[in-house]
């Protein structure tokens, strides 16, 4: 005769049958319907099959963003003579150490 294996739950102290759930815990525990994820979409909405063939993504940038639609980011004078100053002062402070 195989022998019955058994633990007892942490939560209510029963001694509980292995595979079974406990019967003391597993009144407690609701069932309750599944949670939508936000980036679910609805049943109602699934194979639509809308149109994207005639979509230009070059003239759509044009329309939304003008004819440059990429300005020039750079960095102003100011701070490359910062960092050349910060520069020589690491290098004095090296030289000045020895």
């Amino acid at each position: 005769m195989p022998e019955i294996l058994s633990y007892v739950c942490p939560f209510c102290a029963r001694e509980v049958r292995v595979g079974k759930p406990c019967p003391g815990c597993a009144k407690k525990i609701r069932k309750t319907p599944p949670v939508k994820k936000s980036w679910e979409q609805d049943k109602a909405v699934d194979g639509l099959d809308l149109p994207d063939d005639d979509f230009d993504y070059d003239d759509f940038v044009a329309r939304e963003f003008g004819k440059f639609p990429h300005r020039r980011t750079g960095l102003k004078w100011y701070w490359w003579a910062l960092a050349v100053v910060l520069l020589a002062g690491m290098i004095a402070g090296v030289l000045w150490l020895r």
